[in-house]
């Protein structure tokens, strides 16, 4: 027992000291926190015995052998373990790597990063596991242990009840409430009540998915993801989103967004890869491609693939084949909802307003007339910002004036 306790306290040292260090840099769950060093503390074998008792896969690995009584326990992310009572016996979690949660009944959710340390009372209902985009890791031990002291398994903690807690923001909530208690109100109130008339709620959330494409905002990206599956936008109409992102962003912006788009249907249970939704062949995507922009622009972009000058119009062509061709063409989205998508990865971007007014002009020729884009550019702005909301603003007036 004394080695125990001696080994225990050398492992609580480690962990806090190198959380300060952490902790001195960054405010929230690390950025890398997704990928967990597991040569540090080792996921350990899959923890088949209790699997009935969690959603998501968790790991077991014995720390001082098998019978010290000692367990780090690893939970990928969004793992967590059913409610649960230990009767008679004191739990005692170490938070070493990660971030995650200890959620007990009547009280304020914890965050775990490493360093944190949770003594659970006995009788006390309680659950704990992964942060929404993190992996976890946290020794445990029973103390305080009573004759006839059990485990009492109760109901599993459902996804409504997780999606409560925060994901990627969840130390703001905890570090900056009454900077983020505005943001919410703001963003998420006045905001959406602004433009509600216009903008149901699946709109929303595709112009927030496209527009923190747009703007790079990957951890607001892992927030909202999850409550745009749950407001209507299907798994097909998020991944249509970022492939055409591709063709406006580049692949290295686009990545970590699919990266992110796949770990999160992965949590869900989404089988990948989905439904293939391309209509061209590699001999017909030209053609079909220039028809998208003649739905788009109307006739005058018929031949337009052909124009240019000698030395780049086989950009020209490429945007015919490849933007047009190989996604407006997809199934999944329509023409419009593809020209609504564009105009926010633009406006969100910034610097690309000769490009911004043409497609103004586009979302226009396909039904998203000027109300609508002003709705749009309106519900984004509290992820873009006043100076590129007012750009857009501006290229929608200028595109008005010159209707005249």
């Amino acid at each position: 027992m004394k080695k125990f306790l001696i080994l225990l306290q050398l492992i609580i040292v480690t962990t806090y000291t190198n959380a300060q260090k952490m902790n001195s840099m960054k405010e929230k769950c690390p950025q890398d926190k997704v990928n967990v060093d597991f040569s540090v503390w080792p996921k350990g074998e899959l923890n088949t015995g209790y699997a009935k008792y969690f959603i998501g896969n968790s790991y077991l690995a014995p720390v001082g052998g098998a019978n010290s009584g000692l367990v780090n326990v690893t939970f990928e992310p969004r793992c967590r373990n059913n409610w649960h009572i230990h009767h008679k016996s004191v739990q005692v979690l170490v938070c070493v790597a990660g971030c995650g949660w200890y959620v007990e009944e009547g009280k304020e959710p914890l965050m775990m990063r490493p360093g944190s340390v949770v003594a659970i009372p006995a009788e006390a209902k309680h659950w704990h596991g992964a942060a929404k985009d993190s992996w976890f890791q946290h020794l445990t031990y029973m103390t305080k242990v009573e004759e006839g002291a059990s485990n009492e398994w109760l109901e599993p903690v459902v996804d409504e009840e997780y999606d409560k807690l925060p994901g990627s923001q969840s130390s703001l909530s905890v570090t900056d409430p009454e900077y983020m208690q505005r943001f919410d109100a703001f963003a998420f109130g006045e905001v959406a009540d602004q433009v509600k008339t216009r903008l149901d709620d699946h709109t929303r959330y595709v112009c927030y998915l496209a527009t923190l494409l747009g703007c790079q905002g990957i951890d607001d990206y892992r927030d909202i993801l999850p409550d745009a599956l749950k407001n209507g936008v299907s798994p097909v109409e998020v991944k249509e989103i970022v492939y055409q992102a591709t063709a406006y962003l580049g692949m290295g912006r686009v990545r970590p967004f699919l990266t992110a788009t796949n770990e999160i249907f992965q949590q869900k249970g989404i089988a990948l890869p989905l439904a293939p939704q391309a209509k061209t062949t590699m001999e017909n995507r030209r053609e079909k491609g220039s028809q998208a922009q003649v739905d788009c622009f109307g006739e005058q972009m018929r031949d337009f693939w052909k124009s240019g000058p000698e030395d780049s119009k086989h950009i020209n062509k490429w945007l015919a084949d490849n933007c047009f061709g190989d996604y407006y063409t997809r199934t999944g989205l329509d023409i419009p909802q593809r020209e609504l998508i564009t105009f926010c990865f633009l406006a969100a971007q910034g610097g690309c307003e000769p490009q911004l007014k043409g497609h103004i002009a586009g979302n226009y020729h396909v039904g998203n007339d000027k109300d609508f884009l002003i709705a749009v550019i309106s519900n984004n702005l509290p992820f873009i910002g006043y100076p590129r909301t007012l750009n857009a603003l501006n290229c929608i007036r200028e595109v008005e004036s010159a209707k005249q």
